[in-house]
């Protein structure tokens, strides 16, 4: 444990999108709640994102009166907007939807290389965390020194699977409908639709293989998950990959107040009054909660299955319908929005929505989900059922983990990233697990089992505590052994 008097000093850099930004914040306060002095380091554009959980956790460590804790700070760099063609502001990933701007938001963060270096030398921290995709960072990191870790934002499942990926693709027949993933501890029988995007993708696939790569010279790997939810992955990453891993997680529990549930990552059209309040007015369990992602866009025919389902399946629900969704489908969605709201049935929430609320409280029963990293964490943490609806990167891993081998979900049936679901599928499976029956049971006690050792492991003598602990006087032991 990091001490007042020369306190382990760690610089934080996630990459500009809010599934990065909001872990790598939880990441921050967790280190600093155990005596680590942490800066984090953003652009001016992204600061609204954290800086009131930065806020709040700085006036609780005030409030202990305890000089092992350090308050967090928060240093700045310039985003290159200019330089790359994007609008003054625009520094999120998250925002941006045009492919032609994506390709120059990638050009932008490479020319973080320099400035990010000249900050390392003038902060001079003991060991930095920096995401995965900043891959020049591993550069960095040879030529000033500092040890790297990286931040995949991954589970060990699927960070498993994902460092063969591109030797999977690369000799995968164009015919193959399935493959399993080799050498994991459990046969993963994957869809080659699932993975097309990949294949047809070479510049993508080229930049995992770099971040893996760069991730293996580093020092390490900081993973947002726990040794019970994924323990032969654990154990394979560290005897078979044979690279340092220190699982911490689930990050997400440590926003444990009313604020920081209904707050987090954002504001929302929705108050939180008007939200609990609807939510206190259903019964356990019966409500379905419906979110992809800040990234995926789904098709007006989609769309409309799923409306149509949640309509027919006369279950309440709050469906979360991003930006991307909202051009071209407003008129339709206020029609059915007015429809279900007027029988009380119904949120819908444009935009960011605060999920964490929601998935903890009693009343929702089920997450209907893209299986995003961050999102399942925060299920399980929540002890919700998933009914899962991967729709890209290394979501379909998560699937497995959450289906087959957590059995605290049901898949959707997506073979195919750009596969139509039709109404009365999404019906079923609806019904599947928020619905009566054995085995809906079973999964319901299943995911109340998971989350309870989700928050033993955080906890003190947990799994994740003790590997932060580790990590806390492995990286005091080097510091010592250099000065």
């Amino acid at each position: 444990m990091a001490t007042q008097s020369s306190p382990l000093h760690i610089l934080f850099f996630p990459f500009l999108a809010h599934g990065h930004l909001l872990p790598m914040a939880d990441v921050v306060r967790v280190f600093a709640l155990r005596g680590v002095k942490c800066t984090f380091l953003t652009t001016p554009a992204n600061v609204t994102c954290v800086e009131p959980t930065f806020d709040r956790t700085n006036k609780f460590i005030e409030s202990k009166n305890d000089t092992h804790l350090v308050p967090i700070s928060v240093s700045l760099i310039s985003f290159p907007s200019a330089e790359v063609g994007l609008p003054d502001g625009l520094e999120n990933a998250s925002f941006v939807s045009h492919p032609e701007m994506h390709q120059k938001f990638f050009q932008a963060f490479l020319l973080l290389e320099k400035p990010f270096e000249q900050v390392l030398k003038e902060i001079n921290p003991d060991a930095f965390i920096s995401d995965t995709f900043f891959t020049w960072s591993a550069d960095v990191s040879a030529r000033t020194g500092i040890p790297r870790l990286a931040f995949n934002g991954m589970g060990l499942l699927a960070r498993s699977a994902q460092e063969k990926l591109h030797q999977i693709l690369e000799f995968l027949p164009d015919e193959a409908d399935k493959f399993v993933v080799p050498g994991l501890p459990h046969q993963l029988e994957m869809h080659r639709g699932q993975f097309i995007s990949f294949k047809k993708n070479k510049e993508i696939l080229a930049m995992l293989k770099h971040s893996n790569e760069m991730d293996a010279i580093s020092y390490g790997e900081i993973i947002n998950s726990f040794l019970e939810l994924e323990a032969d992955y654990a154990a394979h990453w560290r005897e078979v990959v044979g690279r340092k891993a220190w699982l911490i997680g689930p990050v997400v529990l440590c926003n444990e107040e009313l604020i920081e549930k209904s707050n987090r990552g954002g504001n929302t059209s929705i108050g939180t009054e008007e939200l609990l309040h609807w939510l206190d007015s259903k019964r356990s369990g019966s409500v379905v909660y419906i979110c992809f992602g800040t990234l995926a866009h789904i098709s007006l025919e989609q769309f409309m299955n799923i409306a149509i389902a949640l309509e027919e399946s006369d279950r309440d629900f709050i469906w979360v319908v991003k930006s991307s969704n909202l051009k071209g489908y407003n008129d339709w969605l206020d029609g059915f929005e007015q429809k279900t709201h007027k029988e009380k049935r119904s949120i819908i929430i444009k935009g960011w929505a605060p999920q964490l609320l929601i998935l903890n409280h009693s009343a929702v029963g089920a997450f209907l989900t893209h299986c995003g990293w961050n999102s399942t964490l925060e299920a399980i943490t929540a002890g919700v059922p998933m009914i899962t609806w991967p729709m890209g990167a290394e979501q379909f891993f998560n699937e497995k983990l959450i289906v087959e081998m957590l059995q605290v979900g049901a898949a959707i049936g997506v073979k195919d990233s750009q596969q139509l679901i039709e109404t009365e599928t999404i019906k079923n499976v609806i019904e599947s697990v928020v619905g009566a029956g054995v085995e809906s049971e079973a999964t319901r006690k299943r995911a109340k089992e998971l989350k309870e050792r989700a928050k033993a492991a955080v906890q003190e003598g947990g799994s994740s505590y003790s590997d932060l602990d580790n990590l806390i006087e492995e990286l005091i032991a080097r510091r010592n052994t250099v000065l």
